[in-house]
């Protein structure tokens, strides 16, 4: 019996030694939080110009050169693609600026022709301080006077363009740019009537076709695709005061018809030459029925149009 109870009392010493070998379990504590680092929001170029613009007055100017002088300090260093996208910004607000500077030109009562006219006597007429200020502001600010059917207006000058912006746009936007600013000096219209022959007319088309074909992505597509049409359909159409049918006997007017064998040799697999091609044949056996047929349809397929 006392055997028993030694073994007993041996058996509990034996898990009471096991049980102290195990490592005791210390408390875990959860890790210490750092607080989260505060940091102000990058701003894109993008936003910051729509947001500088909104606040410029449209009707002030020299806000064109203020918003000039923004793109510089935000898009210098960018890539030429952030750049063409802070140009798009650009052109919509200059052209908000010419519609709303024009209205107020409009309605001034002051008479700016003297900044358009030449005068051949030898004394001309002197400008006054006024004119010569305003002429001098708008110059400075991508503007000059300028005037149509004896009334004067606001004309873009894209030479404001060239200085502000070419140096940081694509080689592709750029390509593009000097084109609308050559055909904006060389003019277009006047009085209801053409200022540039059909051949030039016909120029104009074909590179807007070769240039979108090059470029199908361009980020002024809608624009310059707006412009051949247009021009295409003066090509077919004329004006009131430069037909395509002569105001004496009807036939093809000789300039157009130079235009329309120029566009044939010049290129002749573009799309504005296979239209030119039947419309050209029809006026030249003087069917102007079928003429007007062919150019109907091309309008209901939205090839041509303003």
């Amino acid at each position: 019996m006392r055997g028993l109870l030694y073994l007993f009392t041996g058996v509990l010493l034996l898990v009471a030694a096991c049980q102290q070998t195990s490592p005791p379990q210390q408390e875990t504590k959860a890790p210490t939080q750092l607080p989260e680092r505060t940091s102000t929001p990058t701003v894109s170029p993008l936003i910051e110009y729509q947001q500088f613009l909104a606040k410029l007055d449209s009707g002030d100017v020299t806000s064109v050169s203020k918003a000039a002088d923004k793109y510089t300090s935000l898009f210098k260093g960018q890539p030429s693609s952030m750049a063409d996208s802070g140009y798009v910004i650009f052109e919509k607000f200059y052209r908000r600026v010419d519609n709303t500077i024009n209205e107020i030109h409009f309605q001034d009562s002051t008479d700016y022709k003297p900044l358009v006219l030449v005068y051949d006597e030898p004394n001309p007429l002197a400008l006054t301080q006024k004119l010569k200020d305003y002429n001098n502001k708008m110059i400075a600010n991508g503007f000059e006077v300028d005037m149509t059917e004896g009334a004067t207006y606001l004309k873009q000058d894209r030479d404001f363009i060239a200085k502000h912006f070419y140096s940081f746009i694509s080689p592709v936007l750029k390509e593009y740019l000097v084109q609308v600013n050559k055909d904006h000096k060389e003019g277009f219209s006047e009085d209801g009537g053409l200022t540039i022959s059909p051949v030039q007319l016909a120029d104009r088309v074909i590179w807007r076709e070769n240039f979108l074909r090059k470029h199908p992505d361009f980020i002024f597509r809608k624009s310059a695709e707006s412009e051949r049409k247009s021009y295409l359909a003066t090509l077919f159409e004329g004006m009131d005061n430069t037909p395509v049918l002569s105001f004496e006997d009807g036939k093809l007017d000789p300039s157009y018809a130079e235009a329309y064998q120029y566009l044939q040799k010049k290129a002749p697999q573009s799309p504005a030459s296979k239209l030119i091609k039947p419309y050209f044949a029809a006026l030249q056996k003087q069917d102007t029925s079928k003429a007007n047929s062919l150019l109907t349809l091309y309008k209901l397929d939205g090839l041509v149009g303003y």
